[in-house]
């Protein structure tokens, strides 16, 4: 055989990675370096390179070592290969078995803002012009919104250029400055409403899923009839930002909320 390619530090970082896997509550360098069988100043580099990448992070309160959420992020992604996974069905579900109201998965895909799945409400009410593949008009729906106004500044604007306000209701905004300024209040408050600007007589709540380095990953939201819709509801809205955060911690996003609610399944 010709002379190996390895890169010795790649293949000495991987090799740390391993053995930090095996230990949950996290190692020191010193540890590591008597495990590993490595020079203790190779160790130091090497995790220091491991943090700088964001595949290692250290604990503050005990100064150990653990993996980051990336490697999560990672997994999933792995596990994702292209479609949305059983564990976001399965809260996306969970969603429709308590509040009965059609539930929507969009993702933020190469610029554009993708619905990735449905769940069926058993209360019959579904925006039937939205459909899993459906792109466009996304300043318009509570999805979008919940998309955009995470998304930075110039990327929002680079897609109003693409994808013109195009108002499909008497409630819709019609200038991209009235939506950029809707957006701006979506991202404060925390979660997106379309109040009869997609379809008149629906309203849709929505709210944020963000992935391991905090970039938007997509969003989660229900539609109902304006006779259901209830804007001081402050308990259906937390319950969808509680569930989005559920996915975010899936991707790998360190919310706390969303680590217990995956952990207790």
């Amino acid at each position: 055989m010709g002379e190996s390619s390895t890169i010795q530090s790649l293949s000495r970082g991987l090799q740390l990675l391993d053995i930090i896997a095996q230990q949950p509550s996290g190692v020191t360098v010193k540890w590591l370096s008597a495990t590993a069988n490595l020079p203790i100043s190779t160790c130091y580099h090497l995790i220091k390179t491991l943090v700088d990448e964001g595949y290692v992070e250290k604990d503050k309160p005990t100064q150990f070592y653990k993996l980051s959420y990336k490697i999560a992020y990672l997994h999933n992604q792995l596990r994702l290969g292209g479609t949305i996974p059983d564990s976001i069905k399965r809260i996306s579900q969970e969603i429709v078995d308590r509040l009965k109201e059609t539930t929507y998965i969009a993702k933020w895909d190469h610029d554009e803002v993708i619905i990735q799945h449905i769940a069926e409400g058993n209360q019959a009410v579904k925006v039937r012009t939205l459909y899993v593949g459906y792109r466009e008009h996304a300043f318009m729906h509570a999805l979008g919104k919940a998309i955009l106004a995470n998304v930075p500044t110039q990327e929002v604007q680079h897609y109003g250029r693409l994808h013109p306000p195009q108002p499909r209701t008497p409630h819709s905004l019609e200038t991209l400055a009235d939506i950029m300024a809707d957006l701006r209040i979506t991202r404060n408050r925390g979660y997106s409403r379309d109040e009869e600007e997609w379809e008149q007589g629906v309203c849709c709540i929505g709210a944020p899923i963000f992935q391991y380095d905090g970039s938007i990953w997509g969003a989660v939201a229900i539609s109902m009839p304006n006779n259901r819709y209830d804007a001081s509801d402050l308990a259906t809205v937390q319950y969808i930002q509680h569930q989005a955060e559920a996915i975010s911690a899936y991707l790998g996003y360190p919310t706390s909320a969303g680590e217990r609610r995956l952990g207790s399944r």
